[in-house]
Formats: C-alpha cells, sequence, structure tokens
C-alpha cells in the first residue's frame, strides 16, 4: 500500500473514534441527538446517507490502491489527503465547538447560538469539513458514482443549511440576524 493510504487510514479511524466520543457525550448528558428533518424527510435522509459511500469509497480505494479505472498521479492522491486532512480537522473542531448542541437535524430541546470557535469564521464548520471530506474522496477516487453520491450529498446539505437558518433565524433573532451579518454561510 502507498505511504498515503495508511495516511487516509488514520483519519478514517479517527474520525470514527472522534464521533463516537461525541455521541457518548451527548449520551451521557441526555442532550437529544435525533431532532426533525428540516426538508422533506425523504431527501434530508438520503442526503445525510449519500455522503457515507464517498466516506466508504474513500478507504476502499486506500486498502486496494488499484481500485477503479483512472488514474491518479501520486500528486493528486496526496492533494486529496490535505485536503482530507483539512476537512477532518474542521469536522472534528466544530464538532466539538457545538458541545450539546449537536443534532442530527433541528433540536427539539433548548440550545443558544454557537458563535465562538470555528463558528467566528464560518456559521457552518460542521458542514464545511463534511463536504470537503467528499470533495477529498472525489479527487482521490475520481469514479462516476462516488462523484455522484458526493455531489448529490452537498446539494442536500446546502438545501438543508438554508432551511436550518431559517430555524435559527426564528429562534434566536436579532442574535441570529447579528451573527449573520459578521460570519459567512461557508468561508
Amino acid at each position: 500500500m502507498p505511504v498515503n493510504s495508511y495516511f487516509v487510514l488514520i483519519a478514517f479511524i479517527f474520525l470514527f473514534i472522534v464521533f463516537i466520543l461525541q455521541v457518548a457525550r451527548l449520551r451521557t448528558s441526555r442532550s437529544g441527538f435525533f431532532g426533525f428533518p428540516s426538508i422533506e424527510k425523504i431527501y434530508f435522509y438520503s442526503g445525510k446517507i449519500a455522503i457515507f459511500p464517498t466516506w466508504f469509497l474513500f478507504i476502499m480505494k486506500a486498502i486496494h490502491p488499484r481500485l477503479g479505472y483512472i488514474y491518479l498521479p501520486v500528486g493528486l492522491s496526496w492533494f486529496a489527503v490535505i485536503v482530507l486532512y483539512v476537512g477532518v480537522i474542521i469536522f472534528t473542531i466544530s464538532l466539538i465547538n457545538l458541545g450539546k448542541s449537536l443534532a442530527i437535524g433541528l433540536p427539539d430541546h433548548v440550545t443558544k447560538l454557537q458563535t465562538h470557535g470555528l463558528y467566528r469564521f464560518s456559521r457552518n464548520p460542521l458542514y464545511l469539513g463534511v463536504h470537503l471530506i467528499a470533495v477529498a474522496s472525489c479527487i482521490y477516487f475520481p469514479d462516476v458514482i462516488n462523484v455522484s453520491f458526493a455531489l448529490y450529498g452537498i446539494y442536500i446539505h446546502h438545501q438543508i443549511i438554508r432551511q436550518e437558518e431559517d430555524f435559527l433565524s426564528k429562534r434566536f433573532g436579532r442574535d441570529w440576524v447579528t451573527y449573520k451579518e459578521r460570519v459567512r454561510r461557508y468561508i
């Protein structure tokens, strides 16, 4: 296996551990992890699920470097690994920054508007991290199926973000408007 494959596997192992620890933390604090879908259920859940095949294909390409039909220069593989690590770092930090406010969907419990950490620079760093990982997957394993899942997932997540921002506007009023004027949606 090429060296960059080991870096891919390490990143995903780290991502898995961080996610499990965050879910465990939410379960012990009795915070609700599942909220209400912000868009039509079929699109909401299919968009959430669509990202995971891109991650799976990324891992499979790392384990089986000859997988696929498109030759990828080594330099491009390393570029994908860099994008992956940037995405993982952004995802991890924003997950920690969200703390108990993390929910899949719109939370049904009381939350506070998160404006610290990475949320000072992006209104949606968690999604930005997810999108970067999907893009890195498409660079590392440029396959029509992989790209299709990534594009669909990113598009649906953008629709989710728009509805979540409407929800935040109603929940936090003037605080949201002030925050929205200061901080961009993505970067």
